[in-house]
C-alpha cells in the first residue's frame, strides 16, 4: 500500500491517496483551501475528490440491459440503495509514474463475482499540477472481448459559506428525486445559474446536460476566483448542494444518472475492445484582483 503522496508546483499543493479510490485529499493555494479538507481517519465519501468509473452516479436497483442481457449489480453502499459512482472509488490504485508535481495511478478490474461490474478494464487516473491550479486526466479503456457501456466523472467538493457564489450555463436540469435518480427535466433550468446564484441554505440536486464545460466559484475560497474547466466528453454536470452543509459539490461527467435505464438522459459511451475514452479536467484558483 502506498502513503499519501505529495504534490507542489509553486504556490499550489496537493495530497493524493492512492489506497483511497485514488483520492485527492487536500488542494490549496499559498495555504488556502481550493477544495474541501479532508479529516483525520476520512472515507473515501469524505474526501476532496474522488473518481466515478466505469460509471457516475446511480444505476437504478443495480439494473441494466445491454446487449440484450439483463445484468445485476449488488448495493456498493450501506445508505443507499442504488449502486453508485462505479468501483474506482472503492479499490486501491498503483502508483504507475510519480514525479514532483504529478502522479499517474492505474487501476485495472475484472469480474471475479455475480454482482460485480461486468465487463473488464482498465483506468489510469494522472494529477499534474501547474502555477495556476490543478489538472486531473482520466482514461478508461474496455478489455473485454466485447462492447462495453463506460462512463465516468469526477466528484469534488468545495468549501461552502455564507457568500459562496456558483456560476455556468446549461442547456436543461434533470432534477432528480427523493431517490437520487433523475425524477423530471426542467427547460429552461431552474435553478439558473448563468449569472451567478449564491447557494444558500437550500437544495439543489441534479444533472445540468449540455453545460458550457466551464464553472466559477467565489468566496468558497478568500481571496480566489474557483474555476472548474472539462473537455467536451464531459458534457453533463452534476450539482449537489445539501442543505445545512458547509460543503457542495459541482461534478463533470461523461453522461447522465441512471442513464442506463434512461435513454432520455445523455447516454454512456460504447467502447469496442481496446478503445478508450479520455478527456481532463481542470480545477484553477487565482488570486482574485
Amino acid at each position: 500500500m502506498t502513503s499519501t503522496i505529495t504534490l507542489s508546483a509553486g504556490p499550489i499543493r496537493a495530497e493524493v491517496a492512492p489506497a483511497i479510490g485514488g483520492a485527492l485529499l487536500s488542494l490549496t493555494r499559498d495555504g488556502v483551501p481550493i477544495l474541501r479538507p479532508t479529516p483525520e481517519g476520512a472515507t473515501v465519501r469524505q474526501t476532496a475528490c474522488y473518481p466515478m468509473l466505469p460509471y457516475a452516479n446511480r444505476i437504478a436497483d443495480g439494473r441494466f440491459l445491454f446487449a440484450m442481457r439483463w445484468h445485476q449489480l449488488r448495493r456498493n453502499t450501506p445508505d443507499i440503495a442504488h449502486p453508485l459512482h462505479g468501483l474506482g472509488w472503492q479499490r486501491e490504485w498503483d502508483v504507475e509514474v510519480l514525479g514532483g508535481d504529478h502522479v499517474t495511478l492505474r487501476l485495472s478490474h475484472k469480474a471475479v463475482d455475480e454482482g460485480e461490474w461486468p465487463y473488464a478494464f482498465t483506468a489510469r487516473m494522472e494529477y499534474r499540477l501547474t502555477d495556476a491550479g490543478l489538472e486531473i486526466g482520466l482514461q478508461l479503456t474496455n478489455d473485454s472481448p466485447g462492447m462495453a457501456p463506460a462512463g465516468m466523472g469526477l466528484h469534488p467538493f468545495f468549501p461552502r459559506g455564507a457568500g459562496t457564489m456558483l456560476r455556468f450555463s446549461a442547456l436543461s436540469y434533470w432534477r432528480s428525486g427523493a431517490d437520487g435518480l433523475p425524477e423530471r427535466v426542467v427547460m429552461p433550468p431552474d435553478p439558473d445559474f448563468r449569472h451567478g446564484r449564491m447557494l444558500d441554505d437550500g437544495l439543489v440536486d441534479g444533472d445540468f446536460p449540455g453545460w458550457a464545460g466551464i464553472a466559477h466559484v467565489t468566496g468558497s475560497a478568500p481571496g480566489l476566483l474557483v474555476s472548474l474547466r472539462a473537455d467536451r466528453l464531459f458534457g453533463t454536470l452534476r450539482v449537489y448542494t445539501p442543505a445545512g452543509r458547509d460543503f457542495f459539490a459541482v461534478e463533470p461527467v461523461t453522461h447522465g444518472a441512471n442513464a442506463l435505464n434512461q435513454p432520455e438522459l445523455p447516454a454512456m459511451a460504447i467502447l469496442a475492445p481496446g478503445t478508450s475514452l479520455s478527456g481532463t479536467v481542470r480545477i484553477l484558483a487565482e488570486p482574485l484582483a
